[in-house]
């Protein structure tokens, strides 16, 4: 009978043991995101019918970004600052704004003024960022 008391405690204890219980409860959450990739100095963009793609671009200073229509009627506006310049709606041949030169570092945010609105069915689903290190 005392081998299998002795037993049942050493099996207690390695089951104890491996639950843990040193721990702080606190998950190690989510890795990061990935860094983004280093500048480039020129990009496209595609504009598609309710999106931007790549909806965001790592630029050097004096890089250039072109806007190219897949989808038709949207436009690229300029939004808070420092600002750049395009603004109308492409909706004809050549379905192509720019290139733009973004000169300063800074960060460039733009939107469609119809599917980028601040409110409404389509409240900032089509937003884009530039941003020139």
């Amino acid at each position: 009978m005392q081998v299998k008391k002795s037993s049942f405690v050493a099996a207690l204890a390695a089951v104890s043991l491996a639950c843990g219980g040193g721990g702080t409860g606190d998950p190690a959450g989510p890795p990061p995101p990935p860094p983004p990739g280093p500048p480039v100095s020129t990009a496209t963009v595609g504009v598609y019918n309710d999106y931007f793609f790549p909806n965001s671009v790592n630029l050097t200073v004096g890089g250039s970004v072109t806007w190219n229509w897949v989808g038709s009627g949207h436009s690229v506006t300029s939004a808070g600052n420092p600002g750049f310049s395009p603004g109308a709606t492409i909706s004809n041949a050549p379905r192509t704004l720019g290139p733009v030169i973004f000169a300063t570092a800074g960060t460039y945010s733009y939107y469609c003024t119809e599917h980028g609105a601040s409110s409404g069915p389509y409240a900032g689903t089509m937003v884009g960022t530039i941003i020139v290190q």
